[in-house]
């Protein structure tokens, strides 16, 4: 196997395990993530070469992952970055009755 599809394999297993904890974030939340759409970009001069799409019934929201995000996912300290990054993400997920900006008084 040459350096190219080994790169391939080790972001494609980054990107299976950022889904994984978007689902499990969601789940914590209530939510449920119906879909995760992830576009693995091959241009990496770009500082953003990946995107993440997740779906719920009513939202979306997209993310951008770096490379060396989706290949070196299991350091300590990316993982935090990540996983604050998703929990961040899971919120703007939460459907938000939106308060009354007025009340009436008797």
């Amino acid at each position: 196997m040459n350096e190219s599809q080994e790169m391939k394999i080790s972001r494609l297993a980054g990107a299976n395990a950022i889904s994984s904890s978007a689902i499990a974030f969601g789940e914590e939340s209530g939510l449920t993530i119906e879909k995760c759409n992830w576009d693995i970009g091959e241009d990496l001069s770009h500082e953003h070469a990946h995107r993440l799409d997740l779906f719920t019934a009513s939202k979306t929201v997209r993310l951008y992952f770096p490379d060396i995000e989706l290949t070196k996912s299991e350091d300590i300290i990316r993982k935090n970055r990540i996983d604050t990054r998703l929990k961040s993400a899971i919120a703007q997920l939460i459907p938000h009755v939106p308060a009354s900006t007025y009340t009436f008084r008797k």
